[in-house]
């Protein structure tokens, strides 16, 4: 690729790299300072010792990550046939484990598209680009989708919180790049369950796919079981409990709007599945539920919590650690003897370890034996860059406590 600038990593810095780390931060950049005006998302060719053209990636001199590669080539022509080829690829790996097109098509630096994440609902698709490099790209990868899905939707909801780092405007208001109206409503199968979820004001894209592998093995331990499902959104984890015969479901958020899918989603589940189940719907706060008084007089054989990241930068490590250690210490109460804790966390801030042991401080304080039975991540649609830790954020982890 000719006439684009060049980056040139400092010395005694490359070998992250040359290991296959996709990032490059602005304090790596020896030649930074004739680089700072470039545009936001341009495209710049990576130079590290002994290696002149090393990689082609795209520069921000406005984040902390300024570079994120595209490609090992850079010469390679980053066009509709790179995203063709690049979907195309995780389109393979997604149709060998899932029989219904409901499912995260892109996972950024995992699937090597940095900056974009793609969910997939049948034929419409969510994209939330991050990145101002990804956004540059943005008519590309419109033409690249159209060219593989035939008569797909192309939604595009651009309101992460990442975009701020990058100098880019948020909205909570999906646009779409066809002249077709696409409801804010729709379905979405997961495990044979059907669920209503809410495009636009939902969070992320709607719906949560990382979570489908776990919401199966929730499945497995629930049955004749009292379930509490803290945190429910629409009720993905709860749901099942219910069709897997679960004896009682509680679900709780503190959103009004989720709860009310909740409520819908989980009718048809009963009647068609468990109308002997008994489904109750706490529209409040976690921590304040589990504080209260008449609350605690009930008791669950599972206990879900499922939180929001409660680390979303290094500085909030220890806060949102404590946060973790002060949700299971408040459940520990209202669980019966020989039950399960299943508690995650969406932080890459928070490594397993990190998790274990605040879950470990908070049974010692409750006085309970706890034993780590399972330990999980995000389903197969969510592959890792083996090379990036960042990319591997999701924890889930099941604790039998006698």
């Amino acid at each position: 690729m000719k006439n684009i600038a060049k980056v040139i990593v400092k010395a005694h810095h490359e070998k992250r790299l040359i290991e296959g780390n996709p990032w490059i931060f602005s304090n790596e950049i020896e030649n930074f300072s004739s680089l700072k005006n470039l545009e936001k998302g341009s495209l710049i060719e990576v130079e590290i010792y002994k290696q002149p053209h090393f990689a082609l990636a795209y520069f921000n001199p406005h984040s902390l990550i300024s570079c994120r590669i595209l490609s090992y080539n850079s010469v390679e022509k980053i066009d509709e046939s790179f995203f063709v080829k690049k979907i195309n690829k995780a389109k393979i790996l997604r149709e060998k484990f899932f029989e219904k097109p409901f499912y995260r098509l892109i996972n950024s630096e995992g699937d090597r598209l940095p900056g974009l994440v793609i969910d997939r609902f049948d034929n419409i698709f969510v994209c939330q680009i991050s990145t101002a490099g990804m956004e540059n790209l943005k008519p590309f990868l419109i033409s690249a989708l159209k060219e593989i899905f035939q008569n797909c939707h192309i939604l595009f909801k651009n309101n992460s919180e990442l975009r701020a780092l990058e100098k880019l405007e948020s909205s909570v208001d999906f646009e779409s790049v066809d002249d077709v109206a696409i409801p804010e409503k729709i379905t979405v199968i997961e495990n044979d369950l059907e669920f209503t979820i809410d495009l636009k004001n939902g969070q992320k894209t709607g719906w949560f796919f990382d979570q489908a592998v776990n919401r199966n093995f929730v499945a497995s331990l629930v049955k004749d079981c009292d379930v509490f499902d803290g945190f429910c959104y629409v009720g993905g984890f709860g749901i099942n409990a219910v069709k897997a015969q679960a004896r009682s479901v509680i679900f709780a958020d503190s959103s009004k709007e989720a709860l009310d899918l909740t409520r819908e989603n989980c009718q048809k589940i009963v009647e068609k599945f468990n109308p002997a189940c008994e489904t109750s719907f706490y529209n409040k706060k976690i921590f304040d539920l589990l504080e209260d008084a008449e609350f605690q007089k009930r008791s669950f054989d599972v206990i879900l919590l499922d939180p929001p990241a409660f680390v979303k930068n290094k500085k909030d490590l220890f806060s949102g650690l404590r946060g973790y250690e002060k949700l299971v210490k408040l459940a520990c109460p209202l669980l019966k003897k020989n039950g399960y804790l299943i508690i995650t966390s969406c932080s890459h801030h928070v490594s397993s370890q990190d998790l274990v042991l605040a879950v470990q401080h908070a049974l010692h304080k409750s006085h309970k034996n706890g034993k780590l039975i399972r330990t999980y991540g995000a389903g197969f649609d969510h592959p890792i860059h083996p090379a990036l830790k960042e990319n591997e954020y999701l924890k889930c982890l099941t604790f039998f406590i006698e």
